[in-house]
């Protein structure tokens, strides 16, 4: 029974109002429909079962994604619905709303039948898109670069502030929360001097700035990031460049290296090994080669 005391009604509002500003940062109306009905729906489960949206752990997800393949939706649907919650707890620690993204442990679901849809790279491909970053603008340069060289998951590396950089090129280290613990993670020369040059002096606002309003820096959003990613293409019809893409490769090519599967998934800052398998898999093929692993050295990608 509902009693003056239960915190779920107020926790309720609080989920909806952090939606709504959340979703106020994406930019495409479809997005913004699409998300709104996935946190929408998760939202009223979680009142049915009696449990607050915002403490939402892993069993929780676990057990919504079970719920919602028992109610019969595709493996499609429940990919989205499990990126709609990605995102959003990862933009509520990053505003101090959740103590932590439940969704860390989770795995999507996988397309019946069908291989994943992301593109093993070719160091020589990342190579160019390296150049072509640096060319462009310094936070593509520095976005790719963490993705690429340390592992860096997208919403990890949207949510660093100036702040969080510590020290100058090329010993040059990034505080981050990882599984709502805050880390240390020393950064390859490669990324430390582009995200050196991102920050470019600045303090006391986002590493990676979006759109500005007035005066106040606004933090770059998944929606920009994908984005400035997009630059990286060509206009040859290909696949677009995305951060799951780029991060795979640093999964494959610290692997090459000899790594064993523990020091991949920690490096990569995962808590379940099947999610590096399941990169490792989809590798097979041997496009990715080894990349040199030395942090005193360039970590440059070699060419193929």
């Amino acid at each position: 029974m509902t009693t003056a005391r239960d915190p779920r009604p107020a926790a309720a509002g609080e989920f909806d109002r952090l939606t709504g500003a959340w979703l106020a940062t994406l930019a495409s109306p479809n997005t913004r429909a699409a998300y709104r009905s996935d946190l929408a729906a998760f939202g009223r489960w979680c009142t049915d079962q009696g449990a607050i949206a915002l403490r939402a752990d892993a069993a929780t997800i676990a057990a919504y994604q079970a719920a919602q393949e028992a109610a019969g939706r595709s493996a499609a649907t429940r990919r989205r619905q499990f990126s709609s919650l990605s995102s959003f707890f990862q933009y509520a620690v990053g505003h101090d709303a959740a103590t932590h993204d439940p969704t860390e442990r989770g795995l999507r679901p996988a397309l019946p039948g069908a291989a994943s849809p992301t593109v093993a790279l070719a160091p020589s491909v990342v190579d160019a898109y390296l150049a072509t970053a640096a060319a462009l603008d310094p936070r593509l340069e520095a976005l790719v670069s963490l993705l690429v060289f340390d592992g860096l998951k997208l919403g990890e590396a949207l949510a660093l502030d100036v702040d969080d950089v510590r020290g100058r090129p090329p010993r040059l280290t990034v505080r981050l929360r990882r599984r709502g613990v805050v880390q240390t993670v020393s950064l390859a020369d490669r990324s430390a001097r582009a995200v050196h040059r991102c920050a470019a002096s600045r303090a006391g606002e986002p590493l990676f700035v979006g759109a500005r309003s007035g005066a106040t820096p606004r933090r770059l959003t998944r929606f920009g990031a994908d984005h400035l990613l997009k630059k990286l293409g060509d206009d040859d019809g290909d696949e677009p460049v995305t951060a799951n893409a780029l991060r795979r490769f640093h999964v494959a090519a610290h692997r090459a290296t000899g790594a064993d599967l523990e020091a991949v998934r920690d490096r990569a800052g995962v808590d379940d090994v099947r999610t590096i398998r399941r990169y490792l898999d989809e590798t097979a093929d041997g496009a990715v080669a080894a990349e040199p692993d030395d942090r005193e050295r360039d970590g440059a990608p070699r060419g193929a």
